[in-house]
């Protein structure tokens, strides 16, 4: 399967409401860059650094999944560029909502690299 194409098969299953399968396709040593400085900013080097250091902070300050739309998707090699954007159902009340682009790099149909951009102002807003 293209890069394109597995990008863009994960991002429509999570539009319809399961993200799992994008997090079953990630590499077990996948290097996650969370840009910026927000409390879940920093490189993670493996699937389970990444859940402990940013999902698993996340979970607490939310109340239900990331609803998730795609915005535009390109690719290039080994490479897919995702613009898209969530709305997450906080504890606290109210919804989170941010834009996202993530570029991954795909070997062998896992994603073996995250570097993901995102509105931090919003993130630190969450965990203030």
């Amino acid at each position: 399967m293209e890069v394109r194409e597995l990008a863009a098969n994960l991002f429509s299953t999570w539009e319809a409401g399961d993200s799992s399968v994008f997090f079953k396709a990630l590499a077990d040593d996948v290097q996650w860059t969370a840009i910026g400085t927000t409390p879940i900013s920093g490189v993670s080097h493996s699937k389970s650094e990444y859940l402990t250091k940013t999902y698993e902070p996340l979970l607490k300050v939310f109340n239900g999944p990331t609803s998730c739309r795609l915005k535009r998707l390109m690719a290039d090699g080994d490479l897919v560029t995702v613009e898209w954007h969530g709305e997450t159902p906080l504890s606290k009340g109210g919804t989170y909502v941010n834009d996202y682009c993530w570029v991954l790099r795909v070997k062998d149909e896992k994603i073996v690299e995250v570097t993901g951009y995102f509105d931090t102002a919003s993130v630190n807003a969450l965990f203030s």
